[in-house]
């Protein structure tokens, strides 16, 4: 409690100098969210929020869907689910973030966003977005391997999923429940930026990222206006490499089906949502 209390008293002295800046990375979890966050994040300017839910439950504690017990939780959320004095209180704990952090962006990373982007949109109104997407069937493979370990599925958020897309649980494998989630999460975020203006939101796939880092975080950085070098850019590009093997193929039929057209942009790394 002492150590909240001395963050506020810094909040009130220094925030009058500042300007909140919030950019959201938007992406379906597995697709590359946490090393493109990470790697922005070594900027001096920014202050990253690696998924912290902690904050997000603070306001809206029906958000959290990870954990049993909750009154109500919500995987999605729109505009009719904004409050202004909740949202008053998430903004203000995020500002203070980046200002106790003496930064000029907030940056922020949570996956389950991709359900929430409208609710972005009306909380945060000033925010741009980072949208990184990635081949479904190496990020349905990545999911599978978390679901196996059981630390995936927590909660209510399959219950909720299953809801959320209108079907009974048909998937035979893992991977197809990976697929499953990717395809309701991309889909989404397809449709919403879609329709949000382009200067708003900058896209880039997760291959791009690896193959050619350097050019894609010197953009990344001038769409968040922020001065670089090009031996910073060089040093952080040095650190990123490709874990897994490229996936292109499958013999499961299904994955493909429910991964519908945009899986396949994917795979070829000519998606877009423009």
């Amino acid at each position: 409690m002492i150590k909240e209390i001395i963050k506020n008293i810094l909040f009130r002295f220094k925030k009058n100098k500042s300007t909140f800046t919030p950019v959201f990375i938007i992406g379906c979890g597995r697709s590359g969210t946490t090393i493109l966050g990470k790697t922005l994040s070594l900027h001096p300017k920014i202050k990253y929020l690696n998924e912290r839910r902690d904050l997000w439950h603070q306001c809206y504690p029906e958000f959290n869907i990870w954990e049993e017990n909750i009154l109500n939780p919500k995987l999605c959320a729109s505009e009719k689910d904004y409050s202004e004095k909740e949202t008053s209180k998430l903004r203000n704990l995020f500002f203070r973030e980046q200002v106790l952090d003496n930064a000029s962006i907030l940056l922020e990373k949570l996956p389950i966003n991709n359900f929430r982007l409208n609710f972005l949109k009306k909380s945060f109104p000033e925010a741009k977005y980072i949208y990184l997407s990635r081949n479904g069937l190496e990020v349905s493979k990545s999911i599978e391997k978390r679901i196996q370990k059981k630390n995936w599925f927590t909660g209510n958020k399959f219950t909720l999923l299953l809801q959320f897309s209108g079907n009974e649980n048909t998937l035979e494998s893992d991977q197809q429940k990976g697929m499953w989630e990717w395809a309701l999460s991309i889909n989404e975020s397809d449709l919403f930026f879609k329709n949000l203006s382009k200067d708003k939101y900058y896209h880039l796939s997760y291959q791009d990222f690896i193959e050619n880092t350097e050019d894609r975080l010197k953009q990344i950085y001038n769409f968040l206006n922020l001065n670089t070098t090009e031996e910073f850019l060089s040093i952080l590009s040095k650190n990123i490499s490709r874990k897994n093997k490229t996936i292109t193929k499958t013999d499961d039929k299904l994955l493909l089906e429910i991964g519908g057209e945009i899986l396949t942009q994917t795979i070829n790394n000519n998606y877009s949502p423009f």
